[in-house]
């Protein structure tokens, strides 16, 4: 939906994630205070905007005759901003933006722009100009505006304790790629907080981190592939139930169609659960692995800290660190030469 407001055009935030995307990723690029693409930030003031007081403040507006892309935060408390442009490209303070490649549902191939800008209290932020609009309601924008929460606090138990999630049979390390408080999607929200990401090549079979119960799987959607704000709840998943009845561990991205467990199947650790995938928002194929004290009761809950124990590691259990390799069978070893 869209609305006037303040002679621009208002643009509804329509999804609802927390997520924060890093510029390394491909067709992301991440606004926060030192990013040098974006064409400026000032103080958010009424006056300045042409809006009357008691006017709604748009959390979006692009500007009728040079269709720059504003995002506003009137309010008292920070926002992450996650916002993809489609059809047209964008031109930021040093050129035109990098574009995402994903696909659609039916497998159609699209492209967007994708920016995460990091807003301060009550500041505006100029991001970019949309290029070859012939008309302002052309502008096909998707947008998610979530206010920044605080990360958890510190964590009431020891970290838990895994085995690794992915086959050995890659031949390749896996690149931890987010860990705790990762800037592309674990940041923003305590529910995300203490999750891991692995990159793994589409197909990677995906092993059982412990013992337990399936208590749920998804894993029919398409969609994916890239980075485009509307793909954040497109994804696959495997939730386990663990054997303390409550804790629960999700395997998220999965490929479609995938899995070879279902609901009620109990399961043991190293079992083979599915196949890694790119479903839903993934700028690279990846693992995403996320545990809960009380997951079935509330999904949102805070995430618990993880760490994994393998089987030439020694005893003790280590805890990723984003940017390392792990090998499954060894723990964390040197990039590969092609890293």
């Amino acid at each position: 939906a869209t609305a006037s407001q303040g002679g621009c055009l208002a643009l509804a935030s329509d999804l609802s994630l927390d997520l924060l995307a890093m510029s390394a990723w491909p067709g992301v690029h991440v606004g926060d205070a030192g990013a040098a693409w974006l064409l400026g930030r000032r103080a958010f003031s009424r006056r300045a905007l042409g809006l009357q007081k008691g006017e709604a403040v748009p959390d979006l507006s692009v500007e009728p005759n040079i269709h720059v892309l504003t995002a506003l935060n009137p309010t008292c408390e920070g926002r992450a901003v996650f916002v993809s442009v489609r059809r047209h490209a964008c031109r930021g303070a040093g050129g035109v933006l990098a574009r995402s490649r994903w696909r659609d549902e039916q497998g159609r191939p699209q492209f967007s722009t994708t920016m995460v800008i990091h807003l301060s209290p009550k500041e505006v932020v100029d991001a970019c100009v949309i290029l070859g609009l012939a008309s302002i309601h052309d502008v096909d924008v998707v947008s998610d505006i979530v206010p920044l929460q605080p990360p958890p606090l510190p964590a009431p138990r020891d970290p838990l304790v895994l085995s690794f999630p992915l086959s050995a049979g890659a031949g390749l390390p896996f690149r931890c790629s987010q860990a705790a408080g990762g800037a592309l999607t674990h940041f923003a929200h305590p529910s995300t907080w203490h999750a891991c990401d692995f990159d793994a090549p589409v197909g990677t079979p995906v092993l059982a981190a412990s013992d337990g119960t399936i208590a749920e799987v998804r894993d029919g959607c398409a969609a994916g592939g890239g980075a485009d704000t509307s793909l954040f709840f497109a994804f696959n998943s495997v939730v386990q139930l663990l054997p303390d009845g409550t804790t629960t561990l999700e395997y998220v991205h999965i490929r479609a169609g995938s899995a070879v467990v279902r609901a009620g199947d109990p399961v043991r650790r190293g079992q083979r659960l599915c196949e890694s995938g790119d479903a839903g928002f993934c700028p690279t194929p990846h693992l995403h692995l996320e545990a809960h004290a009380h997951g079935l009761a509330d999904p949102a809950a805070p995430s618990l800290p993880l760490a994994f124990a393998f089987e030439a590691g020694g005893e003790a259990a280590v805890e990723a660190r984003a940017g390392a390799y792990y090998d499954a069978t060894r723990g964390e070893v040197p990039p590969p030469p092609a890293a």
